[in-house]
């Protein structure tokens, strides 16, 4: 530490440069922000719902969805004050948590669909998988369903067929 005297004459001891950020870091602690509001507008009212924001960011996040792009620049820029205002660390740290829900349940989804990409090939074999997994499914639904989503794959009958799987599917692994 570099030292000076004062008035008096006495040794004041200043702070040192380290413990004070630099520019750099204020200006990339400012973007990270900007970016944290800018992925608010992304989201949807539901989504919204569960980040529990004040009610002003939460009317402001919402006007930036309607405007042309380069007010939504400026709107985007309000947020980002906003967000310094209010505590952005827990904001980002609930974004974070509901983009790991929303990864699960992307996960989730695709394990549904290749049981029924694979009930649909497969047939009674896979059922048969299907039921070791969850005794309590019902093999003759399961299997009127497999067989009416195999008969013409274009059709709307084959079509339903398979919503009505993936959704047994779903309800089963949940």
């Amino acid at each position: 530490m570099s030292s000076r005297r004062g008035p008096q004459g006495e040794e004041e001891e200043e702070a040192p440069e380290a413990s004070r950020p630099s520019r750099t870091e204020l200006t990339r602690a400012a973007s990270a922000v900007n970016k944290l509001g800018v992925a608010l507008t992304h989201l949807s009212d539901p989504e919204l719902d569960r980040l529990d924001l004040s009610e002003r960011l939460r009317e402001e996040v919402e006007r930036s969805r309607t405007l042309k792009p380069r007010a939504r620049g400026r709107q985007n820029r309000l947020i980002g004050q906003l967000l310094r205002a209010e505590d952005h660390e827990a904001i980002a740290e609930r974004l974070e948590a509901l983009s790991t829900d929303r990864r699960a349940g992307l996960h989730h989804e695709r394990v549904t669909d290749r049981w029924v990409d694979r009930l649909i090939e497969e047939g009674d074999p896979a059922i048969d998988a299907l039921l070791a997994d969850f005794p309590d499914a019902d093999r003759q639904r399961l299997r009127r369903l497999v067989r009416n989503a195999r008969k013409k794959p274009g059709e709307t009958a084959a079509r339903r067929a398979r919503r009505e799987l993936s959704r047994v599917v779903r309800e089963l692994r949940a």
